[in-house]
């Protein structure tokens, strides 16, 4: 019978309850503060009979939905170059900053990842933290070693973790839903965003979703955030798929909308 180290029953304590900062007490999932008390990203898996899971997010803009609404991730891309050459086994890498992002703070990509576009390409790195910026340069520190050289100058492209930054859908088009909040929450806040299980929204279309025609049961997000079955939304759209009703959406035998469904999202 093999017998788990301590790191790795962390590890799977941290995937179920969250891997919390030292020296802070607990959050709940109704609960927002101003200093975070896990690592952005952190899962949280509720206990049966609820089987909501939620993920640690960082409200960059607030979010002032009354009637919850999907959020995105507020990043944009970041594509730049190497700055010093990197040899087999790193963990450092030092890249140029693109000056359309400002100044980069210390562990603003922590959780995040980077691609090295080198002969093979080195897809998707976790990227441990990062240094502020010089001005000039960024360094960053990677969870995993680099598997092959990394010559001057060589693409890359950088994205934070998906649970920071977030704000609210825009309708621009150009957004993907990362989670849902359970209440507004304030700019700068750290809170429990939800990704997947039993879940309400606010509808796009009419009182809800699953009245429209029969066996339309896929649930989409608009633009905004908001809910709404295929059958509601532009034929031509790249909608979000956001999850599935589930109750029987009639109501005394007569078809009738809900805002209820199954939120799938990431596990």
């Amino acid at each position: 019978m093999r017998h788990y180290s301590r790191a790795e029953m962390e590890q799977v304590y941290n995937h179920v309850l969250g891997e919390r900062l030292a020296g802070v007490g607990p959050q709940g999932i109704r609960e927002q503060v101003t200093a975070p008390r896990y690592e952005i990203g952190s899962r949280l898996a509720m206990p049966a009979p609820d089987y909501r899971i939620f993920h640690y997010c960082f409200a960059e803009i607030a979010h002032t939905n009354i009637l919850s609404a999907g959020i995105a991730n507020g990043d944009t891309l970041h594509f730049m170059n190497t700055a010093v050459a990197g040899l087999v086994g790193d963990r450092n890498i030092t890249v140029v900053i693109d000056p359309a992002d400002g100044a980069y703070i210390r562990n603003q990509f922590r959780g995040g990842s980077i691609t090295i576009h080198t002969a093979p390409i080195q897809i998707v790195l976790n990227i441990a933290g990062n240094e502020p910026d010089d001005g000039v340069n960024v360094l960053l520190h990677l969870s995993e070693p680099l598997i092959a050289a990394v010559p001057l100058p060589t693409f890359v492209e950088i994205h934070e973790n998906k649970y920071n930054s977030t704000v609210p859908m825009t309708g621009a088009g150009q957004q993907a839903v990362v989670a849902v909040p359970l209440m507004p929450v304030a700019i700068n806040n750290f809170f429990w965003g939800q990704t997947l299980g039993k879940c309400i929204c606010a509808a796009a279309i009419g009182g809800g979703i699953g009245a429209g025609v029969p066996n339309e049961v896929s649930v989409y997000f608009q633009d905004d955030g908001s809910i709404a079955c295929a059958t509601d939304l532009a034929p031509a759209g790249g909608y979000q798929y956001a999850g599935h009703t589930i109750p029987t959406s009639t109501r005394l035998g007569v078809a009738a909308d809900t805002l209820y469904f199954e939120l799938q999202l990431a596990p």
